[in-house]
């Protein structure tokens, strides 16, 4: 009898599955909290600090709203060539019959 044997290793890893949706979303959320924080303490440094620094923090108070949103909305792409597909192997071992199964008219417990 003749053995089988793969001549492929293509196996899935579990290094290749893409990140969960909710990690993702944590990471995303967190990102945007950061964010939101450090403009909260350049409106303080607006209103505390009395020279140049003043514009930086307004500019900083004004635009980062901005880069939050668009940083919280930035979704990860997929990767190309990350997550390869699983292909079936064709079972290319002989078979002691050559033609399909087919279905007899007779009932399973007929004897001759």
């Amino acid at each position: 009898m003749p053995t089988t044997r793969r001549t492929r290793t293509d196996t899935q890893s579990v290094t290749s599955a893409p990140e969960a949706r909710s990690e993702d979303q944590a990471r995303r959320l967190r990102r945007y909290l950061v964010t939101m924080s450090i403009r909260t303490a350049c409106f303080v440094l607006v209103v505390v600090v009395d020279s140049w620094w003043r514009w930086v923090f307004a500019a900083g108070a004004v635009f980062l709203p901005f880069i939050a949103v668009v940083a919280a909305n930035a979704v990860r792409p997929s990767v190309r060539g990350r997550v390869r597909p699983v292909v079936p192997v064709v079972d290319r071992t002989p078979q002691i019959t050559e033609r399909p199964w087919e279905p007899s008219d007779e009932p399973h417990d007929a004897r001759p």
